[in-house]
């Protein structure tokens, strides 16, 4: 059971006062928190010990309460798997682990060098998938902090800051550290590990993006639907898609270079019409056009400064004269169209859908 002392609206949720639980708190030592149900009302978010996020409000009083064991379980097999990363990126590399975050989607792990390449990951990720193949027990055992004080392997000090007993969490042979958070009993659970990204952070270590367990196959599952789909759009085999792609690219670019000098051309000819009927009021000449985007930078590069030039195209627009300030201008469309926008001298830019028939009623 669980006694509710309060609930709050806060923006789109529901905040509870609860007297005690014994949930896990989100964001304690990286991992994510508890999620489940309050008799029939979701909880989202397990803030601290005493604040939890839920969908709807929960009037002051006892509850009964489930957490999602499903979830605790992929919990526990990204946790572990950050243990064995961590345990042979230190016995295997020397390698200190000096991050660990979890979300919902992926997990990270921090490693204090900025020299990790591809093979190295590759090396590691095989390391990984090759200990869990084999299998190791998860051993749990709580301690005191003088007895904790006395184990000397431990691949990472215990933080000053932790008092009383200590949860020791122990891979057979492999690992020894201190920790709260959900484990699976042994590396085998995790079936499967796969490292989806690394990047150099803050300049002196390599961070790593992570998935274990199911994460890890759907991943697979997805990619493979990818690399299918790809097959099936290039007619080619799996070890051709990369040239493939290549190709298509550079027949890209080659057909993008074309498209931009046949809209040159194009804009050279539709300007000359333009000019001829431009609107004219109180002795100033005005253009007013719409078109793609590229058309109308194309348009503003021909049209002569003395003509006050108005580009418009889907939900944006510019204003290009020597004869006036554009900006003045712009501040005129703005009291009667819907847009929002600045400038001065001689260009103006605005965002908002406009008709050529909404600027010449103005004009």
């Amino acid at each position: 059971m669980i006694k509710v002392l309060s609930c709050i609206k806060e923006k789109e949720n529901w905040i509870i006062e609860v007297e005690s639980h014994d949930l896990y708190v989100d964001g304690k030592g990286g991992q994510i928190g508890d999620q489940g149900y309050i008799e029939n009302i979701k909880f989202l978010t397990v803030l601290d010990d005493k604040k939890i996020i839920v969908e709807e409000e929960i009037l002051p009083g006892e509850y009964p309460y489930t957490v999602n064991e499903n979830r605790v379980f992929d919990i526990g097999v990204q946790h572990t798997a950050q243990h064995l990363f961590s345990a042979i990126a230190y016995n295997d590399y020397g390698l200190n682990t000096v991050g660990f975050r979890m979300t919902e989607t992926y997990s990270t792990v921090d490693l204090d060098s900025k020299d990790l390449d591809e093979k190295f990951v590759d090396e590691l990720e095989r390391k990984i998938n090759a200990a869990i193949g084999e299998g190791r027990e998860i051993l749990e055992k709580i301690v005191t902090r003088d007895e904790a004080n006395s184990i000397d392997t431990f691949r990472k000090k215990i933080s000053d800051k932790v008092v009383g007993d200590v949860r020791i969490i122990t891979i057979d042979t492999l690992d020894t550290s201190a920790c709260a958070g959900y484990h699976v009993s042994n590396i085998s659970q995790i079936r499967l590990f796969k490292i989806i990204n690394f990047e150099k952070i803050k300049g002196n270590y390599t961070r790593f993006y992570f998935l274990g367990g199911d994460r890890a196959i759907d991943d697979f599952i997805k990619k493979n639907k990818t690399i299918k789909e790809l097959n099936r759009v290039f007619s080619c085999r799996d070890n051709e898609i990369l040239s493939m792609v290549d190709k298509f690219n550079e027949e890209k670019k080659q057909t993008e270079s074309r498209f931009k000098e046949l809209n040159i051309k194009y804009c050279e000819f539709l300007s000359r019409d333009l000019l001829h009927n431009p609107i004219e009021k109180d002795g100033r000449k005005y253009i007013v056009y719409k078109d793609d985007k590229d058309t109308i930078a194309n348009l503003n590069k021909i049209i002569p400064g003395d003509y006050i030039f108005i580009g418009l195209w889907n939900d944006a627009g510019l204003i290009s004269s020597k004869a006036i300030d554009c900006g003045e201008l712009l501040k005129e469309f703005s009291k009667t169209l819907n847009i929002k926008g600045g400038g001065k001298g001689e260009r103006a830019n605005f965002k908002g859908d406009v008709s050529i028939a909404e600027i010449t009623n103005i004009l």
